[in-house]
């Protein structure tokens, strides 16, 4: 019969842990709002649609990727990092999450 290491348990058993908090984490938005054009949106989680030219301020704690179709279809053309604001050209949408 092999033999586990207690080791290798208490390692296997911390990335399960670490695993279930982060899906647990994933299922809500970010922690922090997104701010397009003065309106807040808080735990943001999704894509979000900029019809017209917007300036976005990222207040979260995660990244967000500026597309340049709406929907966020395809490839992100542009990312606004946490606690920065750019300005958006209407088409456009912005996933966060």
């Amino acid at each position: 019969m092999p033999r586990i290491s207690i080791s290798s348990t208490l390692v296997t058993l911390a990335t399960a842990g670490a695993l279930t908090l982060a899906v647990i984490g994933s299922a809500f938005g970010a922690n922090g709002s997104l701010m397009i054009n003065g309106v807040p949106h808080p735990a943001p989680k999704g894509c979000f649609e900029i019809p017209a030219l917007s300036t976005v301020f990222n207040l979260t704690d995660v990244p967000a990727l500026v597309h340049n179709v709406p929907g966020c279809a395809g490839g992100f053309v542009h990312i606004i990092n946490p606690g920065l604001a750019e300005q958006v050209p209407g088409t456009h949408s912005v996933f966060i999450g």
